[in-house]
């Protein structure tokens, strides 16, 4: 997995096939911050708070809305996605993320 991320016994990843939602968030950085900051930290493994899981759903929520109808794997995967950062965020878990 390019990204696998843990939060007290759950876990979740995004795959390299699947990080083209952060490039669909990144065309609208001032609406999507978290999703592009998540971006840029891909890479050096970081851990995300859960005042952070909780604004990514909301940033997921809307970018479902945004691009969801005209996009079936973006579909897929915010809703694979949501869970996890819900229950990060209504648990006040921290999040370790683990990159490739």
């Amino acid at each position: 997995m390019a990204f696998s991320m843990y939060a007290d016994d759950l876990s979740e990843y995004i795959d390299h096939h699947e990080e083209f939602l952060f490039e669909i968030a990144s065309r609208e950085r001032g609406i999507y911050p978290e999703l592009v900051k998540m971006y840029s930290e891909f890479y050096d493994s970081p851990t995300l708070d859960s005042e952070r899981a909780g604004r990514l759903v909301h940033e997921l929520i809307d970018l479902l809305e945004r691009h969801g109808k005209s996009d079936k794997n973006l579909v897929r995967v915010i809703f694979r996605l949501l869970p996890f950062f819900s229950k990060a965020s209504r648990g006040a878990y921290s999040i370790r993320c683990s990159s490739d």
